[in-house]
């Protein structure tokens, strides 16, 4: 498990490229992505992982999404700050991200699907 990360925001970002375009809205849900990023209302202090199942410590499915990468995930704060990162096959990548609680979680998870 990571250590706990203070996001100076309540969004933390998943993103597939060093240039990507967050989502425009959340229409009301906690997480929401575009092309190449994911967008998650979360609280702070806050624990990210990366992993290729699902979590136990993590039960809340907050979104399946497919993201365009260039070979690495990252999750970033909103001012591009780097937390965490995994590296990933580049192309089309499917992803769930997992959290402790529907709204603002304090602990991620995001599941990286095999092919």
């Amino acid at each position: 498990m990571s250590e706990p990360i203070d996001v100076p925001s309540s969004v933390v970002l998943v993103v597939g490229s060093e240039q990507f375009t967050p989502p425009t809205t959340f229409d009301g849900l906690s997480c929401a992505a575009s092309d190449d990023c994911v967008a998650v209302v979360v609280s702070s202090p806050l624990v990210v992982d990366f992993a290729g199942a699902a979590p136990g410590d993590a039960p809340v499915d907050l979104g399946t999404f497919t993201l365009v990468t260039e070979g690495q995930l990252s999750v970033r704060d909103v001012y591009n700050r780097g937390f965490e990162s995994a590296g990933v096959e580049p192309g089309a990548v499917r992803l769930t991200v997992w959290g402790d609680r529907a709204d603002e979680p304090g602990r991620i998870v995001v599941q990286v699907h095999p092919d």
